[in-house]
């Protein structure tokens, strides 16, 4: 069984990239960093772990902590 989860939030992405949640935003801001929105009035998202494993493929991000 795959415990693995298919969705991310900010923070677990940033985790797994090496960056700061604010990167994080900055990026999903930008459009460079697929993300969907929780619902109106929140500023909460989840990210894909295929995007967040794309993005992880596309830059050179340091290695986790």
């Amino acid at each position: 069984m795959n415990t693995t989860p298919a969705h991310l939030t900010v923070r677990q992405a940033a985790a797994e990239l090496g960056i700061t949640p604010r990167a994080i935003l900055h990026r999903i801001a930008a459009g460079t960093l697929p993300a969907t929105k929780l619902g109106d009035g929140t500023s909460a998202y989840i990210i894909t772990r295929e995007d967040v494993e794309a993005a992880k493929a596309a830059d050179s991000f340091p290695e986790p902590k």
